[in-house]
């Protein structure tokens, strides 16, 4: 018998079909996307200050009189009460196995999405609510740790959270014991909701927290782990919780805008994480600002699978359910049918959700376009033609301004290629790093969806610019309504709003500043941990314009004359050559990343050397393919220390360079090949899938020695 619920979530997805199947269309806007603010708002000339050019004021509330992410849950719950709200699958059979090197692999058998309706939703949230405070004694504003991995049980524990005015301190998944051991003494928390698998991590460090009292687990944790625990630190399931909180329900405590909804810890390229403060305020003007720049509605179907404890995600989700749109939970590891951890014959979330809209790192969507690319590499003479010949109708119309490739190479080609995450994704945002042009390019074409990018930062609450469904150029696009944006001269890197009069130039450039109700309310510095750097970073990393609050990105940025952003370096990714000149490392590494040889990448510069260097994690598939054409033996560990393998992935990446219009200076002269991926897990890249340039630099320290000394 099919329920109530999955009828509604069929009704969704069935409703997201038109939009998803046929070629989109958006008429081209008319002026400029954003437009510089008056004069009472400009500082002097070396400021200037963009705005929104639909809307004069700011834009702080999703909904009238939803001015705190409760009252913003509250009124999804009693607009879309029996809609589908958050949707998981089962766990059917976990499998066992050894892999060829001795460790043990787990293989998952997933089952279809089950559903939680809007209203099922708020009632486990309330039981939650309840049984938190009941168990804990928690007083509004004091703080609750979570950390886990994305799943529905995260989003309603936050929920509950909100109800209560409690503050959600959020720290990655993959942080380690360092982190975690910073993120609850540093906060003082006493309750800690956790991953049942993540258990064995805290236990670690529970031992050194002595305000941790509760630690809450999701799913089901060893019970070894749970014996670790100190005997001052009490175990009790999520389930548990709820069940205490139906049986002594208590009244919402709701909160002010004011009150910090969220503390959020960056997972912080260098030292220690930074916890991030923003306020029901602020969260709500991002909700508002994301809300304004897209057609998204309670007819939309969300693929949940990036680190809710990243601003990315949980500002996307935060916004779905605020519309009513339907949140179905996965993972990276069974995304699609080749999901690591999926047992064979098993469908990934993707084909199984079918959903209509999708958030990806850049990280990310260059894995999916590197492994698509794999597939027609492997494909017969005749289709190979028909694939590139696609290929590059698909450009030709993203160059004119259409959506994905005509009728014809649509239906023969990328029709396959859309079904491996469901056939009805109708928008991809990319966002937390740059986009490359070549991958955006070759994503819409296969996809027939906009890719766009976004641009913002933890401390603005993910918001900042979006670029619309109707612009195709190389910028992160408008800036939001939620949003002022800036730029401010750096002299010392040669970026001046007054570069706009400059004939070779033609647009101001400088350090973008973010302003408005987005703005976080800076770092946590904890009292009884005070950090000189923290409050040095409270006073330089913030300032006010005009009555406007801005945070200051580091990020260096170019307005369009239509108003678009666009970035093109970072004040901390720039490094001056022996001879003065400057290398943006970012750059480099957006170019090489167009290798096919290269799965990921670091460039690296002194000032004692005139050229720069690059580590390059290999892309598997076609080393081992050039390596077999040429009888070079080895495994891929091997292969990235054989000279004729180096010769052909150097000459590779510097043919890309040249492609990417860098100079002699800026493309690399040596290259250090490794196979090992950089993951969160290793520490070399955020949870983000930022480069962790420190560690990086010291995992491969005697490589890049004597690459400098034999270049």
């Amino acid at each position: 018998m099919v329920s109530p619920v999955e009828v509604a979530c069929a009704t969704a997805c069935v409703a997201g079909v038109k939009i998803a199947t046929s070629r989109p269309r958006y008429a081209k806007r008319r002026g400029a996307y954003s437009v510089e603010c008056d004069d009472a708002e400009r500082a002097d000339g070396s400021v200037k200050v963009w705005r929104n050019a639909d809307h004069e004021g700011f834009h702080v509330q999703p909904f009238a009189k939803c001015d705190t992410v409760y009252s913003t849950f509250e009124y999804a719950v009693k607009v879309n009460g029996n809609r589908p709200a958050l949707g998981e699958r089962d766990v059917v059979e976990t499998i066992k196995t050894v892999a060829n090197d001795g460790r043990e692999v787990e293989k998952l058998k997933l089952g279809g999405y089950k559903w939680l309706t809007f209203n099922q939703a708020h009632a486990r949230v309330k039981s939650i609510a309840s049984g938190l405070v009941d168990l804990a004694g928690l007083k509004p504003q004091d703080k609750v740790i979570i950390y886990a991995d994305t799943k529905r049980d995260w989003q309603l524990t936050a929920q509950a959270c909100f109800r209560m005015n409690l503050t959600v301190v959020t720290i990655y998944a993959t942080l380690g014991e360092d982190g975690v051991r910073h993120g609850i003494n540093q906060t003082q928390a006493t309750v800690v909701v956790c991953d049942g698998k993540l258990l064995k991590t805290l236990t670690k460090v529970a031992k050194d927290c002595p305000t941790l009292k509760h630690v809450v687990t999701m799913g089901e944790p060893e019970q070894k782990s749970i014996d670790a625990l100190p005997k001052s630190v009490f175990q009790t399931s999520l389930d548990e919780v709820a069940e205490i909180g139906t049986r002594k329900p208590m009244d919402a405590r709701p909160p002010k805008p004011s009150d910090i909804a969220v503390l959020m810890y960056t997972s912080g390229t260098t030292g220690a994480p930074k916890g991030v403060m923003l306020n029901h305020d602020n969260v709500c003007a991002t909700m508002s600002g994301l809300k304004d720049a897209g057609d998204f509605c309670n007819k939309d179907v969300y693929l949940a699978y990036l680190p809710l404890a990243h601003i990315m995600e949980m500002a996307a989700e935060t916004l779905m359910l605020a519309l009513g749109a339907a949140i179905g939970y996965g993972s990276p590891q069974t995304l699609t049918d080749t999901g690591l951890k999926l047992a064979p014959g098993t469908r990934g979330d993707a084909p199984t959700l079918r959903p209509t809209f999708m958030v990806f790192a850049p990280a990310v969507l260059d894995r999916v376009r590197q492994a698509v690319q794999a597939k027609f590499a492997g494909a017969k003479p005749l289709l190979k033609k028909l694939i590139n010949a696609g290929l590059q109708a698909g450009r030709r119309d993203f160059e004119a301004g259409k959506i994905g490739a005509p009728f014809f190479f649509n239906a023969l080609i990328f029709k396959k290629v859309q079904k491996l995450i469901g056939g009805r994704v109708r928008v991809m945002i990319s966002g937390s790093a740059p986009l490359s042009r070549e991958t955006q390019i070759f994503m819409q074409t296969c996809f027939r969806c906009p890719v766009r990018q976004g641009y913002g930062l933890t401390e603005t609450g993910s918001c900042g610019t979006i670029a619309q469904f109707d612009d195709y150029s190389p910028t992160v696009g408008q800036v939001l309504t939620s949003v002022r944006v800036a730029l401010r001269d750096w002299e010392e890197g040669g970026y001046r709003i007054a570069d706009e009069k400059n004939a070779a130039i033609g647009m101001p450039r400088g350090e973008i500043l973010i302003g408005g109700p987005v703005v976080c309310q800076g770092y946590f510095n904890a009292p009884h941990m005070p950090d000189p750097e923290l409050d040095a970073k409270n006073t330089s990393e913030f300032s006010t314009i005009a009555g406007v609050r801005y945070f200051h990105t580091g990020d260096i940025g170019q307005f369009t004359r239509d108003g678009q952003l666009m970035i093109i370096d970072r004040k901390k990714d720039l490094v001056k050559l022996q001879q003065g000149e400057y290398v943006a490392l970012s750059k480099v590494e957006n170019v090489l990343k167009q290798c096919p040889y290269v799965g990921m990448a670091m460039a690296y510069a002194d000032s004692n050397h005139s050229h720069c260097i690059a580590v390059v994690v290999v892309n598997e598939a076609p080393v081992l393919k050039f390596a077999a054409a040429k009888g070079i033996a080895g495994d891929i560990t091997a292969l990235c220390a054989n000279p004729a393998v180096i010769k052909e992935v150097s000459t590779a990446c510097i043919t890309a360079c040249a492609s990417g219009k860098l100079v002699s200076f800026e493309t690399p002269k040596s290259y250090i090949l490794t196979a090992e991926p950089w993951t969160p897990d290793n520490d070399l890249v955020t949870a983000a899938f930022k480069l962790k340039r420190p560690q990086i630099v010291a995992h491969f320290k005697s490589e890049l020695t004597r690459a400098y000394g034999s270049a």
